[in-house]
């Protein structure tokens, strides 16, 4: 056969891309727009449940004024939620007072971390090098990288203002369209700026740890002043800060859209700086560069699983200290809770149907819920911690062990073991935390029903580690979806069903729904039983599936 003429019928053919100028900017829409999808969602589903459950419980205006009067001089929600204004009396000024800062926060921490890992996290892969290759130049790219986000932040937009404004059509909400659209824009400009935040830390710090780090202590600057303007006499403060720029949007209640001017304004000025510095460093470089050499340290380098302890300790150890801190936090509010409580027959209606009208019954209903949400920040650090699990794959870390005389069950056996010691360890600080906040307020609640609610906390905890495990072992690149599913999920489910009537076989897909919120009522041990038996099951397997398999790359 001549192979010239055959090599000759099939020339080769380059494919022509479309816009290859802008090919980043759709690159990064579309890796990141299935998460703002998925956060408009939840939040469309957080207000529906706050504004529809409201109405429901407290349907007159005369029963919504006397719940709403304790929470005026309720000092620990106001450092949250920012003071209850005349203007919130009203259904749609609750709604917004008692959504936008929840929304803002979790939206905020949303978007500094999905901005630094696409900048910086995508440079340090290797990755960023690869897009640069092409028809762009490190400025170009900056910019496409942004309008790529900018892209998701709209239809984040979007997403957010269709739903709030279905939920202001519900009888007894009763806002308008243009308000509704204007919370969601309230909510989105505070995420369009810490992205710029994001970018321009990517641009300033060597790594993305240290970016998402420097971006959380600007977030935690502005909330104190905002925290220091609203409980003191000091409220020129919030000219200062960003988070008080959006509080003084006041969407739903009284909106005034002018300050939507400095937030705009603060944006721009910080993406203009994120593309300046991109053109002015070299690749893998930073404003603030690492130091050159360094003192060797070989402590705990002598086994997979001492290494990983070096590696995880400062993140585990601030994690301890932040599910220590928000229980603390969450235990010193009970006793105005409590009060705030037992004044609104309504509210006392709603709690008889759960427990007795005593103030220890209501005490342990509201921390009951406090369980619930430190159950919510131990699944977002184990989700995490699986996430990593599968980067160090992803990225050929685990190559470098798996080349010397150790086993892959022995390398996952001990990321298992460390998350689980730290998540047992996470357990005990919340049950510590709950009593030292409640220590000196006499609410009638047991250090032992408190360590038993701790052990029933931990439960849904585990399942989430076994479904983090199990996506490992059998299909690796969805690792992170899963696991951080079954939390926002089971989250997802526990707002909504406050305010709506779902169907009884959609709230048993949570996880949250099938555990009793201890101490307001005894543990169901023969669930927990059940549910902790599935995870280790789905633990095992997804250890065994992985020693099987081959290594799979990002």
């Amino acid at each position: 056969m001549n192979t010239d003429s055959l090599v000759a019928s099939k020339p080769i053919t380059m494919k022509r891309f479309h816009s290859p100028k802008t090919v980043i900017g759709r690159f990064v829409a579309k890796r990141t727009m299935r998460s703002a999808v998925l956060w408009a969602l939840v939040f469309g589903a957080y207000v529906a449940s706050k504004a529809i459950g409201f109405v429901k419980v407290y349907p007159t205006p005369a029963a919504q004024q006397k719940i709403l009067g304790p929470f005026s001089s309720n000092t620990g929600i106001e450092v949250i939620l920012g003071p209850l204004r005349r203007a919130a009396e009203t259904v749609p000024g609750y709604v917004a007072w008692n959504t936008l800062s929840i929304m803002v926060i979790v939206g905020v921490i949303w978007a500094f971390l999905i901005t630094t890992k696409t900048f910086r996290g995508e440079e340090n892969a290797g990755r960023w090098e690869l897009l640069l290759s092409g028809q762009t130049t490190a400025r170009k790219a900056a910019v496409n990288a942004l309008a790529g986000l900018g892209v998701s932040l709209a239809l984040f937009y979007v997403i957010m203002g269709v739903i709030f404004t279905a939920v202001g059509k519900y009888q007894g909400v009763n806002y308008s369209t243009g308000a509704a659209f204007f919370l969601a824009l309230a909510v989105a400009s505070a995420v369009m700026l810490f992205v710029t935040v994001g970018a321009l830390a990517s641009q300033l710090m060597s790594t993305r740890t240290r970016a998402a780090s420097t971006s959380a202590a600007v977030f935690g600057i502005f909330f104190l002043l905002r925290v220091v303007a609203d409980m003191s006499s000091a409220h020129w403060l919030l000219n200062l800060t960003p988070l008080g720029w959006v509080e003084k949007l006041q969407p739903l209640s009284g909106s005034q859209p002018v300050w939507l001017i400095p937030i705009i304004g603060l944006s721009v000025i910080l993406g203009g700086l994120t593309i300046y510095f991109a053109g002015k460093r070299d690749l893998e470089d930073s404003i603030f560069a690492d130091k050159d050499t360094a003192k060797p340290r070989t402590t705990l380098l002598n086994s997979p699983f001492a290494l990983a302890i070096r590696l995880t300790r400062t993140n585990s150890i601030s994690w301890l200290i932040a599910f220590f801190a928000a229980a603390v936090l969450y235990g010193s509010l009970i006793k105005a809770e409590v009060q705030a409580v037992m004044q609104s027959t309504g509210a006392e209606h709603v709690i008889s149907r759960l427990a007795f009208q005593s103030q220890g019954a209501v005490a342990a209903v509201f921390l009951g819920i406090i369980f619930l949400l430190q159950m919510l920040l131990i699944m977002s650090y184990v989700a995490s911690s699986v996430a990593a699990i599968r980067r160090d794959e992803a990225s050929g870390y685990i190559d470098n062990f798996l080349v010397r005389p150790v086993s892959r069950l022995r390398w996952l056996a001990g990321r298992i073991v460390l998350i689980a010691v730290v998540l047992i360890m996470s357990g005990l600080v919340t049950v510590a935390g709950v009593w030292v906040g409640i220590a000196n307020q006499h609410v009638g609640v047991p250090f032992h029903s408190l360590f038993l609610a701790g052990i029933n906390a931990l439960v849904p905890v585990a399942l989430t580690v076994g479904v983090g495990i199990f996506a490992f072992g059998v299909q690796p690149r969805l690792t992170s979806i899963l696991a951080y599913g079954v939390l926002v999920w089971s989250f997802l489910i526990s707002m909504v069903s406050s305010g709506l009537n779902l169907n009884h076989w959609v709230l048993d897909t949570s996880v949250l729904h099938q555990i009793v919120l201890a101490p307001s009522a005894n543990p169901n041990w023969s669930i927990d039983l059940i549910i902790f038996i599935i995870s280790v099951v789905l633990c095992m397997a997804g250890a065994i599936v992985f020693n099987r398999r081959d290594l799979a790359s990002e």
